[in-house]
C-alpha cells in the first residue's frame, strides 16, 4: 500500500479511528526486543558449576530472529561494563573473579535491536574438573591450554573406513561458508551399503598431557543419512603406544559409544548416555564437548559429554584403549567420520567449525 493511499485512508477516519490507525501502524514498524528469539550457546561456565579463578568464559552467538549479530559481549553481576567477544559470534576469554556466587549475562545485538539476554550463575572457589575425576557441571580449569583451532589447519586427508561395509568416497572444502560462519570445513561423501568415510589430520605433538576436552560445532544438512557420527582423538604416549580417545554418536545403540581394545582388536562399547544423530535438527549448528583422561597404563576414561549445552556424566567407561601402531611419539591426530545410514546408496554433507582440543 502506497503512502498517498495510507494518507487518504487516515484523513477519512474520525479522531478515535485515526489514533487506532496510528497505533496499529506503529506496532507493525516497531518490534520489541522481547519478540526476538535468542540463540546463544554457553560453553562455560554452566549453571551451578564450581570453578576456579580466572574463569573461562566461552559462548557462541548466531544472533536472533534470522538476523546476524552486530555485537556480542557479556557483563558480570550488576556491572554495566560490557566485555566484547573476540568476534560478534564468539566469546573466548579468561576473567578474574572473587570467591562466591556470580552471574554472567551474555548479550547480543542485531540490526533490529537487542536479543534476549542469556545468563548463567555459578560459584568461584573450586575447580569442577579435578585430576582423574568427573564433574556435575563442565568448566575448563584455568590452567587448561588449547592446541588451537584444528579445522583450518592444512594436511587434512580422507579415506574409506575399511571396517565398514560397502563403499564411500569423500571430499572437503575449506573455507566454506554456511549459516553464520565463513570459515567452516565442509565434508561431503557418497556411499553404498552403510559405507563410512574418515577425514583426519595430525595437528600437534604432545606425549605427556593426560586430560583432554574436545570442543567443536557440527552441522548436518540431512541427519537421516547419518548412521554414526564419529569424533576420534589419538595420542601417541611416551611408551610409543597410541591411546585412543574415540567417541561416536550411534543410531544403532542410540548412545554415545567409546572404544575399548582387547586381544581381538578395537571395539565400540555402548555408554549410559543417549545419542542418536538421526534425531539432530537439520541445518543447525550443534555444540559438542567431550571430556576424557588417561592413566600411564593406557586406560582411558570418558568423563562427560555436552550436546548443545546439556551436560551428561559417563558411568563405568574406564577401559584399556591402547595399541602399538608404530606412530611417532607425541603425535596428536583427530578423525571426523560419518557412516551412511542406508543399505542402498546415499550422500552426506556436514561441516565442522572451531574444533579445539584443550589439555592439561
Amino acid at each position: 500500500m502506497s503512502i498517498p493511499i495510507l494518507y487518504r485512508l487516515f484523513l477519512g477516519q474520525d479522531l478515535a479511528c485515526r489514533a487506532g490507525f496510528l497505533l496499529t501502524l506503529l506496532a507493525g514498524l516497531l518490534v520489541s526486543p522481547s519478540a526476538f528469539a535468542a540463540n546463544i550457546t554457553v560453553a562455560a561456565p554452566l549453571n551451578s558449576a564450581k570453578v576456579s579463578s580466572p574463569v573461562w568464559v566461552r559462548a557462541h552467538n548466531v544472533g536472533c530472529s534470522g538476523q546476524a549479530p552486530t555485537l556480542f559481549g557479556y557483563s558480570v553481576d550488576n556491572s554495566s561494563t560490557l566485555v566484547k567477544g573476540v568476534t560478534r559470534y564468539d566469546i573466548d576469554t579468561k576473567a578474574s573473579m572473587s570467591a562466591g556466587t556470580h552471574t554472567i549475562h551474555f548479550k547480543s545485538w542485531v540490526s533490529s535491536g537487542v536479543c534476549p539476554v542469556v545468563s548463567t550463575t555459578f560459584s568461584v572457589g573450586g575447580s569442577s574438573t579435578s585430576s582423574g575425576g568427573t564433574s556435575s557441571a563442565y568448566s575448563l580449569p584455568s590452567y587448561a591450554v588449547s592446541y588451537g583451532i584444528i579445522d583450518g589447519k592444512g594436511g587434512w586427508t580422507s579415506q574409506h573406513d575399511g571396517g565398514t561395509p560397502g563403499t564411500s568416497r569423500g571430499s572437503m572444502v575449506y573455507p566454506a561458508t554456511v549459516s553464520s560462519w565463513d570459515y567452516a570445513r565442509k565434508f561431503y561423501m557418497t556411499y553404498t551399503n552403510h559405507g563410512g568415510e574418515r577425514w583426519h589430520v595430525s595437528f600437534a605433538s604432545d606425549s605427556s598431557a593426560v586430560h583432554f576436552v574436545l570442543d567443536t560445532y557440527v552441522y548436518l544438512v540431512n541427519p537421516s543419512q547419518v548412521a554414526n557420527l564419529e569424533l576420534d582423538f589419538n595420542q601417541v604416549a611416551s611408551s610409543g603406544k597410541t591411546i585412543m580417545f574415540n567417541t561416536q554418536c550411534s543410531s544403532y545403540s542410540k548412545t554415545w559409544e567409546y572404544t575399548a581394545v582387547t586381544s581381538s582388536g578395537s571395539h565400540w562399547k555402548s555408554s549410559n548416555v543417549y545419542c542418536n544423530p538421526k534425531t539432530w535438527a537439520a541445518k543447525t549448528w550443534h555444540h559438542i564437548q567431550i571430556g576424557y583422561h588417561r592413566d600411564s597404563y593406557g586406560n582411558v576414561t570418558h568423563d562427560w559429554v555436552n550436546l548443545d549445552g546439556t551436560h551428561h556424566v559417563f558411568s563405568g567407561t574406564k577401559t584399556y584403549a591402547a595399541k602399538s601402531l608404530g606412530w611417532q611419539k607425541g603425535t596428536l591426530l583427530t578423525n571426523f567420520q560419518i557412516d551412511g545410514a542406508y543399505s542402498g546408496s546415499g550422500s552426506v554433507t556436514a561441516y565442522i567449525h572451531s574444533m579445539r582440543y584443550y589439555h592439561w
